[in-house]
């Protein structure tokens, strides 16, 4: 349908606020969102509804408006109940990127919108799951049913069962019926490394499972959630589909809601970490229980960071959200100089660094060029502990950040290592210092296709064992001699010496 029909239907009240825009675009869809820029998550076609909730200076309405205009949407539809008037900024926005815009009546709420464009876009003969199953959604949510009840309401409605699931995959509501949790999490990966949604995925047994993303109310993060749904939904009845992309629109309203919440509690949690720092125990135990910390209980400190993600280190929040799902109790994540902190009660069998890193390694799809780095203090009681467990936390998470691998981790006892003095010295200098005694026999391998770093390496982790160091290399001891001779020359250190053992050692821990 055209952006002309829509104004031919009187009791949607649609009234145009940037004349002259190109009115004979066609209306594909309708998707409701208050994110500051939720371009990726648009096809194009769609009629966008917003409460302009996003809104904070003038910068932000370009920001939003130039999101739509690049993902080709057909008109964007502003909502003035409770903020009373449109920001003047926007209708410019508009103007400035050839997007209609229009207002809605006060008395005219998005629902009914939705349900209006989507029954108009059915046409006659092919009604969607209808008005009743759109009221029942809203309903269902206002009702405080949450997505149990939500999924629920839809699979009843539709035939089609779903799960909610959490941004690592973990079903946290409803379920799909033949589909085990192992094959949920395969899917629920390949449709991270496939990077676009909606999207099918094939299960065992000849199935398919469509993936819907529930948006983050954070700018700058992957979706908070998905809709896991039975069937491919190109194959479902008309207005399925539609429906679902509901569900994950009211599921993210409800996001949005919490995080307003979670602000708050994020501005008390660095007030309460800055008076631990500076020793003034009692205020800040006074406000870790207005959070509902009981300083009197074991509390482990983590600090997660995330690098070469798509979502930068934004994705670090997302494993520590994670995990506040599945622990009660936990603070909400902050940032804390390069990485995300956050506190978690301890329980007598300490799993948090488990869970964390269990976390961390069902978001690899997304760390396919870079790495996820853990540091986690030892569980403290009193202002004094965590001050403690603090200190240990941002030690571990740079010795992490030295290790290998997609996912590294580190914990307060191996704060006793070499590595913690080397994660005190500045990057620069530690590459120097590598170079100095690596680099030469790197070039020297290039060159001759040869391997003396791995014959160096597996020397010293065979503590100097000329004859175990030749039954792991698979070659004669006077092979191994003549290789290790050759470093010896290339570098000038001599590996009869502990000293320069252990400059090798230092170096060759340095990635």
């Amino acid at each position: 349908m055209l952006l002309t029909d829509l104004l031919d239907i009187p009791r949607l009240g649609l009234v145009p606020v940037v004349p002259g825009t190109t009115a004979d675009r066609r209306v594909r869809g309708v998707y409701t969102t208050d994110l500051p820029d939720p371009g990726r998550y648009l096809d194009g076609g769609e009629l966008v509804l917003t409460s302009t909730t996003w809104y904070r200076q003038p910068r932000d309405a370009d920001v939003f408006v130039a999101a739509l205009a690049g993902a080709g949407v057909a008109a964007l539809v502003a909502g003035t109940a409770g903020i009373g008037e449109l920001p003047d900024s926007l209708p410019q926005a508009c103007e400035r990127h050839g997007l209609a815009l229009f207002t809605v009546g006060d008395d005219v709420s998005f629902a009914a919108v939705t349900e209006t464009v989507l029954a108009a876009l059915a046409g006659p003969a092919r009604r969607s799951p209808g008005a009743d199953l759109h009221r029942g959604l809203v309903t269902s949510m206002a009702s405080g049913a949450g997505p149990e009840g939500l999924v629920d309401l839809f699979a009843r409605a539709t035939g089609v069962w779903c799960a909610v699931l959490s941004a690592t995959g973990r079903s946290t509501a409803g379920g799909v019926p033949e589909v085990t949790g192992h094959h949920l999490d395969r899917a629920h990966r390949d449709a991270l490394a496939a990077g676009t949604f909606p999207c099918v995925q094939p299960v065992p047994g000849g199935g398919k499972l469509s993936f819907f993303p529930v948006q983050s109310p954070v700018a700058r993060r992957p979706p908070a959630a998905y809709l896991s749904a039975a069937g491919d939904f190109r194959d479902w009845a008309p207005g399925v589909a539609d429906a679902a992309a509901e569900v994950c629109a009211l599921l993210t309203m409800d996001l949005v809601a919490r995080q307003e919440r979670r602000r708050i509690e994020e501005r008390l949690l660095r007030e309460s970490i800055d008076l631990v720092r500076e020793g003034q125990a009692d205020a800040a135990e006074g406000r870790l229980r207005s959070l509902g910390l009981d300083p009197e209980s074991p509390l482990t400190t983590v600090y997660v960071s995330t690098t070469g993600s798509p979502y930068g280190g934004e994705l670090a929040a997302v494993v520590l959200d994670d995990v506040a799902g599945q622990i009660p109790g936990c603070s909400a994540p902050i940032a804390a100089d390069d990485a995300y902190l956050m506190l978690v009660p301890a329980d007598d069998e300490d799993r948090t660094p488990a869970r964390i890193e269990e976390a961390a390694r069902r978001l690899v799809p997304l760390l396919a060029h870079g790495w996820a780095a853990i540091g986690t203090g030892s569980p403290a009681t009193g202002a004094a502990g965590l001050r403690r467990s603090l200190d240990e936390a941002h030690h571990a998470h740079r010795i992490a950040r030295l290790g290998s691998g997609t996912v590294r981790t580190a914990t307060g006892d191996d704060l006793s290592s070499h590595m913690l003095l080397l994660a005190s010295v500045p990057d620069e200098v530690r590459q120097l210092y590598r170079e100095r005694l690596i680099g030469v026999l790197e070039q020297y391998d290039a060159e001759h296709h040869s391997n003396l770093v791995g014959t160096l390496s597996a020397f010293l982790d065979a503590s100097g064992s000329w004859h175990r160091c030749a039954a792991q290399l698979h070659v004669h001891v006077n092979t191994l001699r003549y290789r290790l001779q050759r470093v010896e020359q290339l570098t000038g250190h001599s590996l009869a010496t502990l000293r320069d053992r252990v400059d090798f050692c230092l170096a060759l821990s340095i990635r």
